[in-house]
């Protein structure tokens, strides 16, 4: 609902009801002509259009959807699989109502969900079926539809800015006409958004959808229409042609194409397409009629940016694996016209290097700039193939023929192992080397870099190969999951250059393992010799023993009790002794290095991280997950650990007597109707019976979830016939924000010197500083610090894992001091 305090939401609220949907223009027009001279600068207005439940109508106006929608109602029939999941296939039924998620099912809320996205969801609600829904759904509480049965009608009704659930009633009120009303709407050439449509609708008649009526599908189909996801046609309507239409016109604009390459992508999917769907005795009649009607459109492919479009939509889409763009790539050679010869061998290199064949891509890359000895696609693919052998002099020869090449970082990375001539040596004296042999036929044109120098170069090889096609939606899903925390509007772009990003594809992933697999018979041989070992090696938890900036570190391996000396310049300057850090330590030549990327790790996460390395079952995702932590606002949490949420329950009591007996046998007894659950001194929960109603109400309280459940549990064991008649569930963060925003708290943190809140701090943490020291701590070896103190061969343990933790007694956090003397330290 709008806020009555904002003057640029009240005005546009008046306007509205005066006025109706208006173009953003128009808005802004009538709020000058009409006097609201505190909107001049439109600034307040154009925050309230951004709003995000504000609705785009059909005819290009906009309109704000807690009004419009404001006391609609929208009927949905129920299914089997909807009443034994409580979930809602929204679809077409209900989509105008999506942006009014409530995200609290718990509550008697609702919550969008969308396959793929949300699967552990429909798994846990015992939707096993792939397919279902085909889009969105409305997640609502557990057994909400426990009084329906398969065929009865709900309707969802906006009210007070709240969805609400309830049973339609039947037989429902007829609905207005719609096929007039749609056809002035829906074109015949192409579809519309189902949403914008039906809230035309809305907008024009104010009494459509205004008591329960047919579901909305229903009234599409009867009116001659149809839905194919959010979208609305008419009957008839091709909506997978239209959708690749308008794909082809993405990857047409994406790859800058002209008319004739964007033609000749077609008729190369085409081709794909016939390949995949055809069978093998049928195949050479249906490769003909392709060709035959393809004509000279395949010409336009020889251009390097439209083979590139063809295979990135080849690989999109194939099916049969890469047998079929082989097959696909010998036509083209076969039978298109001479100047997609490249493309054609080019693409045929791409086959072999999707299915480890690194030799016979090699071969088609020649035979492609046999052809043309320009072609920039089998130009940079060759250099990649004799960097790996560490020819920097043939990759950069290769890559110099290509335009803007030279602005690459691989470019800048083969210039650092050229070769330097000795312009003291002729070519016929004894080479430097002292082999005995003459300068020309020993080093001369030759690079001679150790292995710790060429280590990185190593790493850059395998981090391109990586950088391949096949890889790209993995590195994208782990590089959204770095950039979860992040509200950048290229933080995702950023994240796919992220080192842990690129090293988890690499080692978690296996990418590396298929690189060693496919190109290492490319690699030198102490090259292939030094992967084969990383491959070995895996991610740790190390501790900063000593540090020589700019030189190096000294490092303990948390994990394995291991010191590493490890050449490093540029961490050497950041990190002090005592840090933690997860990263890859491998051995590079006479060193050790590191490779991937440093993620800093606080004294409270190592004993989870080193669990999560130890375990087979951790996913690449989960590590990433819990490595970008660090970059999630601050958690407010509970003594216990568990997130600090505030939890309110009402239930009506039929047993006041008996609940009240059992309530004190249970947490103690009642302080003028209120019990309060304590364990060790702590409060974890308080219960109120309230007699000023009709019936008696017990008031429940708690600030986690787990808590709150319990005393939900205990409230039904006092009283079987107490009814739930409310419940919410506040994260602490978004109550303070609220009370912030309503002048309750200061908008400032909050301020750990005032006595009463270093009180509570204090108290707090003294409790959790005992529940520590008898806890068994991963770090420690799964030991408790009591244990370990107690243990001289583990007492050196524990003393470097308090070192560790910060030395400063502050308000809230562990006192060290404390904690030594507690161990007899």
């Amino acid at each position: 609902m709008t806020d009555p305090t904002n003057p640029a939401a009240e005005a546009a609220m008046v306007l509205l009801r005066e006025h109706g949907p208006m173009h953003p223009g128009e808005w802004a027009r009538r709020l000058v002509a009409e006097g609201h001279g505190y909107l001049a600068d439109m600034e307040e207005l154009v925050e309230y259009i951004g709003h995000p439940r504000l609705g785009y109508l059909a005819d290009g106006r906009s309109v704000a959807l807690d009004s419009l929608l404001a006391g609609r109602v929208l009927t949905h029939r129920l299914t089997d699989v909807e009443i034994a999941s409580d979930i809602l296939d929204a679809h077409p039924d209900l989509t105008p109502l999506l942006p009014f998620d409530d995200r609290d099912p718990a509550a008697g809320g609702l919550r969008i969900l969308f396959r793929y996205l949300d699967d552990d969801v429909f798994d846990e609600r015992g939707v096993d079926d792939p397919g279902w829904p085909t889009a969105a759904a409305l997640l609502l509480g557990p057994d909400a539809l426990a009084e329906f049965r398969a065929g009865d009608l709900v309707a969802l009704t906006f009210v007070d800015g709240e969805l609400r659930l309830s049973a339609a009633g039947a037989p429902p009120a007829p609905a207005s006409d719609l096929i007039g009303a749609l056809a002035d709407l829906v074109p015949m050439d192409r579809p519309e958004p189902l949403d914008g449509i039906v809230w035309q609708l809305m907008a024009d008649d104010r009494a459509l959808f205004a008591v329960p009526t047919t579901p909305l599908g229903d009234l599409i189909t009867n009116a001659g229409y149809v839905c194919d996801g959010d979208d609305i046609a008419v009957r008839g309507f091709d909506f997978a042609a239209h959708r690749g239409k308008e794909h082809l016109a993405a990857v047409a604009a994406a790859h800058h194409l002209t008319d004739d390459e964007t033609e000749a992508v077609m008729s190369f999917m085409a081709l794909i397409g016939t390949l995949e769907r055809t069978p093998d005795d049928e195949r050479e009649a249906a490769v003909d009629a392709v060709v035959a009607s393809a004509g000279d459109r395949f010409a336009g492919l020889a251009r390097p940016n439209a083979a590139r479009a063809a295979f990135g939509e080849a690989y999109a889409t194939l099916h049969a694996g890469t047998e079929t763009l082989r097959l696909a790539a010998a036509v083209l050679r076969d039978r298109g016209p001479r100047r997609i010869a490249p493309t054609a061998h080019w693409l045929a290199g791409k086959a072999a290097e999707l299915d480890g064949r690194t030799a016979d891509a090699e071969r088609h890359y020649e035979r492609a700039l046999a052809v043309d000895p320009n072609w920039d696609e089998a130009l940079e693919a060759l250099a990649g193939f004799a960097s790996d052998r560490g020819d920097a002099v043939r990759a950069i020869g290769l890559l110099d023929r290509v335009e803007g090449a030279d602005r690459e970082s691989m470019y800048d990375l083969l210039q650092m192992f050229l070769p330097v001539d000795r312009p003291d040596l002729g070519r016929n004296d004894r080479c430097w080397c002292g082999s005995g042999r003459k300068y020309k036929a020993c080093h001369l044109g030759k690079a001679e870099h150790p292995l710790e120098q060429r280590a990185g170069w190593l790493y850059q090889k395998a981090g391109s190969f990586a950088q391949g096609i096949a890889w790209r939606s993995l590195l994208l899903s782990l590089a959204q999951i770095r950039s979860a925390h992040d509200d950048h509007p290229f933080a995702l772009y950023h994240a796919l250059d992220d080192p842990l990003v690129a090293d988890v594809a690499l080692f978690e992933c296996g990418a590396f393992e298929r690189f060693v697999a496919e190109r290492g018979v490319l690699l030198p041989a102490d090259e292939l010799l030094l992967a084969q070992q990383w491959l070995l090696t895996e991610r740790s938890v190390h501790e900063v023993e000593a540090v020589r900036p700019g030189e190096g570190l000294t490092l303990r391996d948390v994990r394995t009790g291991d010191r590493l000396e490890v050449t490093e310049r540029t961490a050497s300057r950041q990190l002090r002794v005592g840090d933690f850090f997860c990263a890859r330590v491998v051995p590079a030549g006479s060193t050790m290095q590191i490779f991937g990327g440093i993620e800093p790790i606080a004294p409270g996460q190592r004993g989870e991280l080193i669990e999560l390395l130890d375990s087979d079952a951790t996913d690449p995702e989960d590590l990433v997950e819990f490595l970008s932590a660090r970059f999630a606002p601050p958690r407010l949490v509970t003594a216990d650990g568990h997130p600090m949420v505030a939890c309110t329950a009402v239930f009506e009591v039929s047993d006041t007597a008996g609940i009240r007996r059992k309530l004190s046998r249970r947490f103690g007894a009642a302080d003028k109707d209120r019990w309060t659950w304590t364990e060790d001194g702590s409060v974890l929960g308080a219960l109120h019976l309230a007699r000023d109603t009709e019936p008696w109400v017990l008031e429940v309280e708690a600030m986690n979830e787990p808590r709150f459940e319990s005393l939900i549990d205990a409230v039904g064991a006092a009283d079987p016939g107490a009814r739930l008649r409310e419940q919410t569930r506040t994260p602490a963060a978004e109550l303070m924000a609220q009370a912030q925003d309503n002048g309750v708290l200061p908008a400032q943190p909050v301020d750990p010197e005032d006595p009463e809140i270093a009180t509570a701090l204090d108290e707090h943490i003294r409790g959790y500083e005992q529940q520590w020291l008898d806890e068994a701590i991963p770090a420690l070896g799964g030991h408790t610090p009591r244990e370990c103190a107690a243990d001289p061969t583990r007492r050196d343990e524990l003393a470097r894992l308090l070192d560790s933790f910060p030395q400063q007694e502050r308000p809230g956090a562990m006192s060290v001091r404390r904690l030594r003397e507690a161990l007899g330290l």
